[in-house]
């Protein structure tokens, strides 16, 4: 896929997204501020291409603590979401601010989800093609196989580390690389059109 081209749609549909969606972010910031004290938004260190770090935008889903460096047990993550998280983690809508990122050129619209610092070195060669595109708000990986990662991830309990690490990661590295190796303006119109049609199934 033209490069170019493909960050010209993604700076086009950012703006235009932030700008549509400006008044539903505003009721969703409420939300998120009436439920419990804290930010609106959540800021995570995530990788984007070359492995450069970037704070990736969510509206905050949980109630706040110290030293919160992404996975956890989902025992311990399911008492600290709040009840506008959940609802906004049900319909993805937590994802919305990462529009910003889009803008700023950390993400892209389209492409593997972003990931955690600590895992690179795990996975450095895996991760060197995988980071040759931006990740992206939505993606292959998180459409086909997000609902079997929360399970796997709730069956694991206290193991849920061991088995992101050695199950789940793999089993998406091969959703990313189909991704990045079959790229194209079509591909990642129909991989929206998916996500689209995941949250109205929801709804």
């Amino acid at each position: 896929m033209n490069s170019a081209l493909k960050r010209l749609i993604d700076l086009c549909g950012s703006i235009a997204g932030l700008l549509v969606l400006g008044p539903l972010f505003l009721v969703l910031a409420v939300l998120v501020k009436r439920d419990s004290a804290g930010p609106v938004f959540y800021r995570q260190t995530r990788v984007t291409c070359g492995f450069k770090e970037f704070s990736a935008l969510k509206f905050r889903t949980m109630t706040v603590v110290d030293g919160d460096d992404g996975i956890t047990s989902n025992e311990k993550k399911a008492t600290r979401v709040t009840r506008s998280g959940a609802f906004l983690r049900k319909y993805r809508l937590d994802e919305l601010p990462q529009l910003w990122n889009v803008v700023t050129g950390e993400m892209s619209l389209v492409g593997p989800r972003p990931q955690i610092p600590k895992y690179m070195p795990i996975y450095t060669e895996i991760y060197k093609e995988v980071l040759s595109v931006r990740p992206g708000i939505t993606g292959l990986a998180s459409i086909k196989f997000h609902e079997q990662e929360e399970r796997m991830l709730a069956e694991a309990g206290q193991d849920a580390e061991d088995v992101y690490i050695n199950k789940i990661l793999p089993l998406k590295f091969r959703y990313n690389l189909f991704y990045v190796r079959n790229h194209s303006i079509l591909f990642d119109i129909k991989i929206m059109w998916w996500t689209i049609f995941g949250m109205l199934r929801k709804s």
